[in-house]
């Protein structure tokens, strides 16, 4: 079904097929107390709820150079600039320099904010001057589509998917890399959900706008930045300079444009 996203048909068919077959046997053979038809509607219902949620509707990719789109769709309600505290240790990290007193498992100090070499403990700046990076945040309504996309094209340098620890919940990671310069992508997700498909891997091309994953269960996503290379979408701001609400598409809707030349470099 190419109207829904990759991997969910059996998901949304199975309680189609069940709902139906359970009235059929509830009209011509035995009503099951009463139940039969009740358990068929309900089958019915929540096969209607999701393909609202499953849906993978065909998406108009802008293909101006410079920009960077939407991951997913959402409403925004956090735009800032953060710096990076902590990272997590790499490969060879002296163990002298790991902390495990933070919470949430082993860090070390200092941010590697630009680079998004590993995961890493953000706060956020009044100064912008001390901000390395631009932090937009999108709430996920229970009708959004869960399809996620890719906000630049480039090379997918990670694709990591972390259990809840402590206070962090279970997400998955995304890292996309173009002439040099990376963003990072982090989905928040929660449980009970009915469905984790990645479409791209570390390591592989992907287009602006070409879907990375489908998650049942995404209620918050990040997109972080380079602030020296990058510049929000002025309509994202309010009055107060904050992130004003907007409804965002994943692939459509341009939130950041380049600051450099990015017609020579395409």
């Amino acid at each position: 079904m190419t109207w829904l996203a990759e991997g969910t048909s059996a998901m949304v068919v199975t309680p189609i097929v069940s709902g139906s077959v359970v009235l059929l046997i509830s009209a011509f053979v035995d009503p099951l107390f009463g139940l039969g038809p009740l358990l068929g509607v309900f089958l019915l219902c929540a096969s209607s709820w999701l393909l609202l949620r499953f849906r993978d509707p065909p998406r108009k990719i802008p293909q101006e150079p410079g920009l960077l789109v939407a991951p997913i769709d959402g409403t925004v309600v956090v735009l800032r600039r953060e710096r990076g505290t902590h990272h997590r240790p790499a490969s060879g990290t002296p163990s002298e320099n790991i902390r495990e007193d933070l919470g949430d498992g082993t860090w070390v100090e200092g941010g590697c904010s630009t680079a998004f070499a590993t995961e890493q403990r953000y706060v956020a700046v009044e100064d912008e001057r001390e901000g390395d990076v631009w932090c937009l945040r999108i709430a996920v309504g229970a009708l959004d589509l869960q399809v996620h996309r890719a906000p630049m094209a480039g090379t997918v340098l990670a694709g990591e998917h972390r259990r809840a620890v402590g206070d962090l919940p279970e997400r998955l990671r995304w890292v996309v890399q173009a002439a040099g310069r990376r963003v990072e992508v982090i989905a928040h997700l929660v449980r009970p959900r009915f469905g984790l498909t990645p479409l791209a891997a570390p390591g592989e091309r992907v287009r602006r706008g070409q879907r990375l994953a489908f998650m049942s269960t995404t209620p918050v996503l990040e997109l972080r930045v380079p602030a020296d290379a990058w510049a929000p979408e002025t309509g994202l701001f309010g009055e107060d300079e904050r992130a004003n609400g907007q409804e965002v598409q994943a692939g459509t809707t341009v939130l950041f444009h380049a600051l450099w030349d990015a017609e020579e470099e395409a």
